[in-house]
Parts: C-alpha cells; structure tokens; sequence
C-alpha cells in the first residue's frame, strides 16, 4: 500500500500489510500441504474444532488476565 512518505516513519510495509502477506502465505502453504500430503493428513485427526475453540478462549483468557494485571499495577490514575 502507498503510504505518505514521513521524515520519521520507519522503512519497511506497515502492519496491515505484513499481516496479509502472512495470511496469504499461511493460505497457501495449507493448500500445499493438502496437495503433497493428502494420503498422510490421517495424522493430524486429532486435532478438531472442539480442541481449537477450547485452546483458543484459554489462550484468550490467559492474555486478558495478563493486560489486566499489567493495567492494575501500572498505576494509572
């Protein structure tokens, strides 16, 4: 993306940009993946979404517990 050219800004893609890059390349690299290894995927059954949406809101909790014990002893008045 086109940025305005700041004397300060750092060099290099902005955020949003490098997070597409890195989803993108994800994407593809599962497309590759179903496409090389699609006799050995019996591997990785047991990974489901019940296991997913269950490491997802621990891995959630754990981060909102940590903020919100770092905003409580930052001393923010």
């Amino acid at each position: 993306m086109f940025r305005i050219k700041q004397k300060n800004a750092p060099e290099g893609p902005c955020f949003t940009c490098r997070l597409i890059r890195s989803f993108i390349m994800a994407t593809v690299m599962l497309i590759i993946l179903g496409l090389v290894a699609s006799d050995r995927l019996y591997l990785l059954t047991f990974i489901s979404t019940d296991l997913l949406a269950i490491i997802i809101m621990i891995s959630g909790l754990i981060l909102f517990l940590f903020k919100f014990w770092q905003w409580k002893t930052s001393g923010t008045k």
